[in-house]
């Protein structure tokens, strides 16, 4: 291009360029800053785009001793820049420049980069490779910016641009983008998605205070991307995110963040892989699922003071993913928070939240989860189901003052749970039932100032529990049955004031029992069982009174169990366990024989004495000297013979007399030996 065919404007800037001089040309225009009037603007603002791509082409000769550039500011460039496959080794710098047509940088070799605070139609790099910074700082590019596939050796900087058609669908595609270094999208407004799937960014990725909108559809695209770091905070993205199987080697932040798109997914990062944490927190907030599938995060999972919302559905997925430690203290989750098979190597720390589920769906789920630290739901208020199915707890529950609310239903389950430390209830407000059939407990089980209502069937299902300590010691009896069939504990507490009106204990073991009460509440205490009489409690609560140096107090328990048994006998049945029970207390009273040996003894001498029964007739053996009380002894002894009985022949009433001895001694005997027998066959 000849010199004489430059305008004046174009002339400077040719002039200027091997000394890489600035051209400012607002100088004298009214409004000369309104980049919207740039239609109206004069002449001497004008410059072609052909004359800007024939100096980066090398058209303007070099000066020694200085960097050539083009650097223009205030001007209107009217045609389209040009450069597809071209390599130019020289810098374009734009200030507040207005530009026709789109740039096209497609496959093109260049420097740096930079367009601010400018307006544009378009910019096309795809597969352009830039030795420097991509800067369009405060820039408006009204269609799409596309970096398909280029590689940038310095950085991209967005800061502050707003880019994208009103309501458009898409803004930046730059699927493939690799940058040497940052990319600073802070502050950018995208009216439409931006497209960063399988990009390489080995600095940060700065996405704070974005603004990105694409309603309904994909608003930032992520997939596969690998990114040093990631700062999302205080950022708004109206549409979906995604980072499928993304990678981030230090954190990943959207602090203060807002997620919008409602019923659908507003954080899909199923495979994400972060190499620090991951902080949805300080007031972020979604609407949407945040979707954390398999996800791993080498640190923290931090949601405190965060809100999820997704009504009827799951709000936060964390299934099989795996973390340091997850800290959600105060979070707010309308919808699901679900962390199935997912690995915690410390803490899960929800004190304080609030979980809504929806309606006959659990609020928390964390079945066959494994967290090697505690699990802390202190002051936690749930609305629907809390369910730790067969979850694995390296340290302790804690549920102290939660409340948990799922009527008519289960409110907690723990079913074969196993928790290497406590669970503490301590203070906890349940509406529905407990549920820790099966559960492992290396500690305590502490239900402790707990309540339990509305639970229209078992208030506590704890069938085949296995505890160290369980404590029953509730600010109320509970409204349902307590069920601790087949339970292993060493220490059981519970509060005779406030034991619950339905208790199952068939197959109960426990080696101390507290407080130490008299049987006869005890006995009640096990009445309580709506089963009906079954031995095993029994024969272990006389057991406890056994080992703890009480002897009596276990006999009265073992005769009120025959008792019991009496009632459900025959009439025949039941009539020799009455005279089991008057004569020998079903042996655990026998002095009960004693005592009637000794009545019957002193009534058959006092009646012999007076009333002595003659010989037997002549011819007979010699008679020995009579004696009354040794006669009564030989009547009432079957299998003993003294002499007696034999030598005399009673007649009358001390014949009768005499009958009723005999058979009352053999009644003795027998059922001595039965209750003797009964004793034995329990020890």
């Amino acid at each position: 291009m000849a010199v004489v065919d430059l305008s004046e404007t174009e002339r400077l800037l040719w002039a200027a360029f091997p000394r890489g001089a600035w051209v400012d040309v607002r100088t004298g225009d009214a409004g000369c800053d309104d980049l919207a009037s740039a239609s109206s603007w004069g002449q001497g603002r004008v410059v072609r785009a052909e004359v800007i791509r024939s100096l980066l082409l090398g058209g303007g000769d070099a000066e020694p001793g200085h960097a050539p550039a083009v650097r223009l500011r205030g001007a209107r460039v009217v045609g389209r820049l040009d450069l597809m496959g071209a390599t130019t080794p020289y810098p374009l710098v734009c200030e507040r420049c207005v530009f026709d047509e789109e740039l096209r940088f497609v496959e093109a070799s260049t420097k740096t980069v930079r367009i601010v605070e400018s307006r544009l139609p378009a910019l096309n790099g795809t597969r352009m490779r830039l030795d420097g910074i991509l800067n369009m700082w405060r820039s408006e590019v009204a269609g799409v910016l596309r970096l398909d596939e280029a590689r940038l050796t310095g950085q991209l900087c967005l800061r502050e641009a707003v880019i994208g058609p009103s309501g458009g669908a898409e803004a930046v595609a730059a699927s493939g983008l690799a940058v040497e270094g940052g990319a600073e999208l802070a502050g950018l407004t995208a009216r439409g998605s931006v497209v960063l799937d399988i990009a390489s960014i080995s600095g940060s990725l700065d996405l704070s205070r974005a603004r990105i909108s694409c309603p309904g559809g994909r608003a930032l695209v992520l997939d596969r991307a690998v990114i040093g770091r990631f700062d999302g905070r205080n950022s708004v993205v109206t549409g979906a995110v995604r980072m499928h199987n993304t990678r981030v080697d230090a954190s990943l932040v959207f602090a203060g963040a807002t997620l919008d798109n409602p019923a659908g997914t507003a954080l899909d990062a199923g495979g994400l892989s972060v190499g620090g944490g991951l902080f949805l927190n300080d007031g972020f907030a979604s609407a949407g699922q945040v979707r954390l599938v398999g996800a791993r995060l080498a640190a923290n999972f931090t949601l405190s003071a965060s809100v999820l919302s997704n009504p009827g559905a799951i709000a936060l997925n964390f299934d099989r993913g795996a973390v340091g430690m997850v800290h959600g203290a105060s979070l707010a989750c309308e919808g699901q928070f679900t962390f199935v098979g997912a690995r915690v190597s410390q803490d899960i720390d929800l004190r304080g939240a609030r979980l809504v589920s929806p309606a006959g769906r659990p609020a928390l789920v964390g079945e066959r989860a494994s967290v090697d630290g505690a699990l802390i739901l202190s002051e936690a208020d749930a609305q629907g189901e809390i369910a730790l199915r067969s979850i694995r707890v390296g340290q302790r529950v804690l549920l102290g003052d939660a409340k948990l609310a799922n009527p008519g239903q289960v409110a907690l389950r723990l079913s074969r749970a196993h928790v290497a430390g406590d669970v503490f209830c301590g203070g906890m407000t349940c509406t529905g039932t407990v549920r820790a059939s099966g559960a492992v407990i290396g500690g305590q089980l502490g239900l402790d100032d707990a309540r339990i209502s509305d639970a229209r069937g078992a208030a506590l299902e704890a069938a085949d529990l296995d505890a160290d300590e369980l404590s029953l010691r509730f600010a109320e009896p509970p409204a349902g049955l307590v069920d601790l069939r087949h339970a292993r504990v060493r220490l059981l507490r519970d509060s005779p004031v406030r034991w619950p009106g339905s208790l199952s204990v068939d197959g109960l073991a426990y080696q101390v029992l507290e407080p130490r009460v008299p049987a006869r509440d005890r006995l009640r205490w096990l009445a309580l069982d709506p089963g009906g009489y079954q031995p095993q409690p029994y024969q272990q609560l006389a057991s406890h009174y056994a080992a703890i140096g009480q002897p009596a107090q276990a006999l009265q328990v073992m005769h009120e169990s025959e008792l019991i048994q009496r009632r459900a006998m025959t009439p025949f049945a039941r009539a020799w366990s009455l005279l089991q029970d008057i004569t020998v207390g079903y042996g655990y009273k026998p002095w009960r024989a004693m005592a009637w040996l000794v009545l019957l003894l002193v009534t058959g001498s006092l009646v012999y004495h007076f009333a002595p029964p003659p010989p037997f007739p002549s011819g007979s053996a010699a008679v020995p000297h009579f004696n009354s009380v040794i006669y009564t002894i030989d009547l009432l002894l079957p299998v003993v013979d003294l002499g007696q009985k034999h030598a005399f022949d009673p007649a009358g009433a001390e014949q009768w007399l005499s009958y009723l001895l005999i058979a009352a001694g053999w009644v003795l005997v027998t059922t001595v030996a039965a209750g003797a027998a009964r004793v034995l066959s329990r020890r």
